[in-house]
This record gives C-alpha cells, structure tokens and sequence, in this order.
C-alpha cells in the first residue's frame, strides 16, 4: 500500500519518461530485496475453506454449468457459483488454473463469465472441501479469452514485431518481472526505455505457470497501457520456444527454483 501510493505520488510530480525509470528501478530492488510475504500483499495466511458435511455427495462426473464469481490472475485460483443454487455449500467452488482446459499461453478465467465444470472432493487446509476440474466454456468448448485481450492492447510497431534482450528476473509470487532489450531497436514511437516490465499473463509457457527466471535470454514484443508505460507482450525463448514451466518446486522465497540461460532448452536453428 504504500509502495504503491509513492508510486502514484511519483507519477503528479515527475515527468513521465523519468517516472517509469525511476519506478522500474525501486521495483526491481524491492522485488529482489524483500521477502515474498512483503512483497505481496495478502499472501501471508492461509484461511480455511468451508467444510463439506459428512453427508455431502455429488457425482463427481456430473457437468455443471456455473459463472466466474472471481478470478485472481496473478495468482492463478478463483471461484466458479454453479447456476444451480444450494447445489453445493456457499454456492461456489474453488478453481484453480490447472483444471483449466484452455489453448490460451496463459490460462485463465475473466469474472462473470459462463463455464461448464465437474467437481471433486480435496483436502485444503486440513479440511475437505470442494474443487472444480475440467473447466471448459459452455459446451467443452476450451477456454479462449486471451484474443479478446490482445485485440484491446496498443502495440510498439504492430503486435507481430518481435524484440530480443535479457529477462532480469522473473519473480512468480510477486506476478512481475524486468526485461532489458537489446540496444540497436528503432521504435515507431517515442520513449521506449532500456529496460520495461513484464507481468504473468505475458509470460508465455505453453499453456503453464512461469517459474522463477535470472538473466534469460528471451523474444517477445512490446505494448502500452493507457497511461503510457511500456510493457512486455508474450514473452518467449528465443525462436518462439515455450518459457519453462513451474514444476512445483519452490525456494526458500517463495519461488520456483531459478531457471537461467544455462538451464534453459535451446532454440531451433
């Protein structure tokens, strides 16, 4: 919160190219510098879910249809509300990316929307409690929201161009990464600074969840917010190659153990 407040202070005072400079370089610091509970709000707890009664039964190969009652992107979870009221405690069910059948390079639901799903019973937290799977649009259709997006984004010379550099890092709990572009691009525009932020939903793993990333060589393009920040599109291995995925592991941090050029597959020629 008060990261976020300077920044917006930052924003009154400073002319702008100076200001997305001078907040690229705190963010880097602080995402490098502070643990992950600090770094990112309400990450801290884990509250539990409601218990299902002893009694509960469902099948579990019954599709349901439902609405996206939230989503969190970043974080990759949400809740699906089954149309069918009372079918299930509270009216709604936890989702999580994985059980998403989607094409998109990062999957991931848009609130309110219509979706079919089945449910099964997992313990959280030390309770037993509901969980979707096979989530699909209406008919098992798969999940396609990443081309309405994009068609919504301005894009540094066209949305196809692609740019090469270096992924700084990458930093999964705290959903932002920094990349530095090679030198020698002309842009259509002015202002593009030497190093822009990137952000999950950009981070291109085939369909997975990105990692933990240091010093990756990438490609990728370039697009910019309505406020003028420059940011990372579909960022990808050289040669259009899927980033690696998120096996599981993590560090002490809060991270997927560090992917870096060394480790990472190489492109084809």
């Amino acid at each position: 919160m008060v990261l976020s407040s300077f920044f917006r202070l930052l924003s009154l005072v400073v002319p702008v190219g100076a200001a997305s400079e001078m907040t690229n370089r705190i963010s880097t610091i602080v995402a490098i510098a502070l643990p992950s509970s600090a770094a990112s709000p309400g990450k801290g707890g884990k509250s539990k879910p409601t218990p299902l009664p002893e009694d509960f039964a469902l099948d579990p190969g019954r599709v349901l249809s439902g609405t996206v009652l939230t989503y969190y992107s970043f974080n990759g979870y949400g809740f699906l509300t089954p149309d069918e009221k009372g079918l299930v405690p509270d009216d709604k069910v936890f989702v999580h990316w994985k059980n998403l059948r989607s094409t998109d390079r990062y999957p991931g639901l848009v609130k309110d929307m219509q979706v079919e799903f089945t449910v099964s019973k997992v313990e959280k937290n030390g309770v037993m409690t509901l969980a979707a799977e096979n989530v699909t649009a209406p008919g098992g259709a798969s999940i396609t929201i990443q081309e309405s997006l994009d068609t919504k984004k301005e894009f540094v010379g066209g949305r196809d161009l692609r740019y090469t550099g270096t992924l700084k890092f990458f930093a999964p709990q705290r959903g932002f990464g920094y990349i530095k572009i090679d030198p020698g691009f002309q842009y259509d525009r002015e202002g593009v600074p030497e190093e822009i932020r990137v952000e999950t939903q950009e981070m291109n793993c085939g369909g997975g969840n990105p990692g933990r990333y240091e010093n990756l060589q990438i490609e990728f393009g370039i697009w910019v917010t309505k406020r003028g920040v420059f940011k990372g599109y579909n960022v990808c291995l050289p040669g259009g190659l899927p980033l690696p995925q998120d096996d599981g592991t993590r560090d002490e941090q809060g991270g997927k153990a560090v992917a870096d050029a060394d480790a990472a597959p190489a492109a084809s020629a």
